[in-house]
C-alpha cells in the first residue's frame, strides 16, 4: 500500500510492517490482503493499493547514504581516501576580466572593485 503524499527522493513510500510508520524499501513493507487494500483505499485516497508481482518486478536495490560510513568501510580494509581537490573554478570580470570570487560572478555586478 503506497503512501502517495510523499516521496524519499524518487523512491515510493509504503507502509511499514505491522503498520509501524512507512518505508521506502519494500522488503519493510506492509502487505495487504486485497479486502485490507480496498478499505485502506477508502478510507484515505491517497493510500495506493499495488500488486506486489507488479511493484517486484520494478524493484532495484538501492544504498541509503545515511547508512553507510566511507571511513568505516574503508578502515577495514586499509585504505585510504586520497584528498579532495579544491575547488579549481575560477571567474573573471566580464567587463575587465580580473579574477572574482563566485558570489561576485554571480551576484549581479561585474564582482571587481575596478568595475563595479
Amino acid at each position: 500500500m503506497q503512501d502517495s503524499r510523499s516521496y524519499t527522493g524518487n523512491s515510493m513510500m509504503w507502509f511499514s510492517k505491522n503498520y509501524k510508520g512507512y518505508t521506502s524499501d519494500v522488503s519493510r513493507a506492509h502487505v495487504f490482503t486485497k479486502e485490507e487494500a480496498i478499505k485502506q483505499n477508502k478510507f484515505r485516497s491517497t493510500d495506493i493499493p499495488w500488486p506486489t508481482w507488479y511493484i517486484d518486478a520494478h524493484t532495484q536495490p538501492t544504498v541509503d547514504h545515511q547508512r553507510v560510513n566511507i571511513k568505516d568501510a574503508l578502515s577495514a580494509i586499509d585504505i585510504q581516501l586520497a584528498p579532495k581537490e579544491a575547488n579549481r573554478h575560477s571567474y573573471r570580470c566580464e567587463k575587465c576580466g580580473r579574477f572574482v570570487s563566485a558570489l561576485g560572478a554571480y551576484s549581479g555586478s561585474y564582482g571587481c572593485v575596478k568595475c563595479s
